[in-house]
């Protein structure tokens, strides 16, 4: 299958959701416990994954990559 997702696109993907997940579930249980510096800490440290998987997510749609196009069988490659 010849999807036309350059393997950037999927290692950005990976990388943002594990990212994502992984500091806000630190930064929950650090509110928790509660060490607020370190929670803040990771609260902010969440927002550049969220970033870099919008900017992939866009490069994907401008691309054709997903959406209406992509799922019709008009993806490039």
């Amino acid at each position: 299958m010849n999807s036309g997702v350059t393997p950037y696109l999927l290692v950005a993907r990976i990388i943002s959701i594990i990212g994502m997940g992984f500091t806000a579930a630190v930064a929950i249980l650090l509110f928790i416990m509660p060490a607020w510096w370190w929670a803040i800490a990771f609260t902010f440290a969440f927002f550049p994954f969220l970033a870099l998987i919008v900017t992939v997510e866009k490069y994907s749609a401008r691309h054709g990559l997903i959406g209406t196009a992509a799922t019709k069988g008009n993806a490039p490659g």
